[in-house]
């Protein structure tokens, strides 16, 4: 929900700070930048001082930062703050999937990772679906500030239920040895083109959707919605998927395939129809970012998970935080068809990725 929430308060942002579509790119980047260049920090200092304490100090302050957007006098400001949530964001979801896993047989750990990433989903129905509104109900700013409250709250209560249940080895040396594997490496550019069409259409979907296609805001938001309801229903399916297939690689290839078409897709203009791409590709970015988190998982050691994940993220995070702005830029110049032709183009490389890892 602080990742989504401000999507539907974009068009109140633009109009009561009087910038336009590209400024509004550069809001979604500078949330990219601070998540993604603290990825392997935050990996290093999960790995050193435990995951869980990690992850809960990250969910925490980035909760803090994200209410206080609602607070924000300035878009300067705005900005600083949403780079602040998104720096500390990186300390928690990628601690936190390394504090959760190895509760797990590797035999579960796909329908496990894909249950969290669901949940990550449901927060994003929430604030695409019901939070445009209470946009409209309580103002954009209140609106901003709830979930942040709520962040609070949820960290300080599984701090409350977790304790004790730390599971990797604290103060310990950390090892490196994750940077300098090929197949981590290719799995954060293989996220990075397949996922990082993500970025884009979540926070412009919206307005794509009332500027272009002439929709209502409370309807633009459920069609939106329908994609975070695809990845919540697909989480555990395509967990279950990577877990019992025989061809990992050839399950990434449909998937990488299947999210450039979607992304093509978006260029119709019939309202039923986009709303039926919306759904499948959000059952595709659950498989897309479940896979690529399993595989560096599979082929690093233990101690150095919070690391391979960090890269992963750190990666696609940092090279995805262009893609608002440029979407944005070409929107401007071009149009929403040329825009989502140009990230289903960025989406397509995926496949060229995917080719070169080694699955078995």
């Amino acid at each position: 929900m602080n990742w989504l929430a401000i999507a539907p308060a974009q068009p109140f942002i633009a109009e009561e700070f009087g910038v336009g579509v590209a400024s509004l790119g550069l809001l979604g980047s500078v949330f990219l930048v601070g998540i993604g260049f603290f990825q392997i920090p935050a990996g290093i200092v999960a790995s050193k001082y435990g995951p869980r304490r990690t992850a809960l100090l990250g969910l925490g302050l980035s909760s803090v930062f994200s209410g206080l957007c609602g607070l924000a006098s300035s878009f300067e400001l705005l900005l600083v703050f949403r780079l602040l949530a998104g720096i500390f964001m990186s300390f928690f979801f990628g601690p936190g999937i390394a504090f959760l896993i190895p509760f797990f047989s590797v035999k579960e750990r796909g329908v496990a990772l894909g249950l969290y990433n669901g949940g990550f989903h449901v927060g994003s129905l929430i604030a695409l679906g019901l939070w445009p509104f209470v946009v409209i109900s309580v103002g954009w700013r209140l609106a901003l500030a709830i979930p942040g409250l709520l962040g609070v709250f949820m960290a300080a209560a599984t701090l409350s239920v977790s304790r004790g249940h730390e599971n990797r080895g604290v103060e310990e040396k950390v090892e490196l040895g994750a940077l300098r594997s090929r197949v981590v490496w290719l799995s954060a550019l293989g996220l990075t083109f397949s996922g990082g069409s993500w970025y884009p259409l979540t926070q412009f979907g919206i307005l794509y959707l009332t500027a272009d296609i002439g929709l209502g805001l409370e309807t633009a938001g459920l069609l939106m919605a329908g994609m975070s309801v695809g990845s919540v229903l697909a989480s555990p399916f395509m967990g279950r998927v990577y877990d019992s297939t025989s061809s990992k690689k050839k399950l990434i290839m449909a998937v990488n395939a299947g999210t450039t078409i979607g992304i093509a897709a978006m260029t119709v203009r019939n309202a039923a129809l986009l709303a039926l791409v919306i759904f499948f590709l959000g059952v595709l970015y659950i498989g897309a970012y479940t896979v690529y988190y399993l595989i560096p998982m599979e082929k690093v050691n233990g101690p150095e998970v919070p690391v391979a994940i960090a890269l992963v993220n750190s990666v696609q995070l940092v090279s995805a935080s262009v893609l608002p702005y440029f979407f944005g830029a070409t929107v401007v110049a071009f149009g929403y068809g040329a825009g989502w032709l140009l990230i289903g183009l960025v989406s397509s490389l995926s496949l060229v990725v995917a080719s070169r890892i080694k699955f078995d």
